[in-house]
């Protein structure tokens, strides 16, 4: 069954695999401010951000198929998996080499960015498969409670239609793109899995900044 869990899941797998692959870079070279590493790096990560990043735009055009098809929804779609382009992995590195103030930080930095452009690959194909069904009015943001930005964002209940509409995320961030095919049974994108963060000023004002561009 088509489920966000199941997605979420698959995903997850996924984004496990490649820093399994790019933990071998690492136990390679171990030192973050090491040349050879950013120059490694600039090498080995854009393929296994290609790679993984394809893998997750295939299972979501999959899993979209399958949503429609327990729908019953009519005629003859079938879900569009994103071409990745420039995942701007050097931007990534360059990034986390001026910004990371230890081995540890640097190593996280890269693997978040990693992960999130392998998310993004799965979100992309949901979002742009969602606006040119017929059979779908759309698509909303759902996730798990784990972040007050991407709380205050789902809380929004906001149903998005245009091609153009951009989907906000961050390193590790679970949130999802879900369609409303029109017969799918409707999915409560307020039920919660963990325990609510405090909500700040600063979530708020990075809230509204974002909705002010988007």
């Amino acid at each position: 069954m088509a489920t966000p869990t199941s997605l979420r899941r698959q995903i997850a797998d996924l984004a496990q695999l490649a820093g399994g692959d790019l933990d071998e870079l690492f136990r390679r070279v171990s030192d973050a401010r090491s040349p050879r590493l950013r120059e490694a790096l600039l090498d080995v990560l854009p393929s296994l951000v290609e790679s993984y990043g394809s893998a997750a735009a295939a299972l979501a055009a999959d899993w979209y198929d399958e949503l429609r098809a327990e729908a019953a929804a009519t005629g003859r779609f079938s879900a569009i998996p994103t071409e990745l382009g420039d995942t701007k992995v050097d931007s990534l590195v360059g990034w986390a080499t001026r910004t990371a103030r230890s081995d540890d930080a640097f190593r996280m930095m890269i693997e978040g960015g990693m992960q999130k452009r392998i998310a993004n690959a799965s979100r992309v194909t949901v979002m742009q498969s969602s606006t040119a069904d017929p059979r779908s009015a759309g698509w909303k943001r759902i996730g798990v409670g784990a972040c007050a930005f991407c709380n205050m964002l789902i809380d929004r209940d906001q149903l998005y239609s245009e091609a153009t509409a951009d989907f906000a995320s961050h390193d590790h961030c679970n949130c999802q793109a879900y369609p409303l095919i029109k017969g799918a049974e409707p999915i409560d994108v307020k039920k919660w899995t963990g325990p609510r963060p405090n909500i700040t000023d600063a979530d708020r004002a990075r809230v509204r900044e974002y909705l002010a561009t988007h």
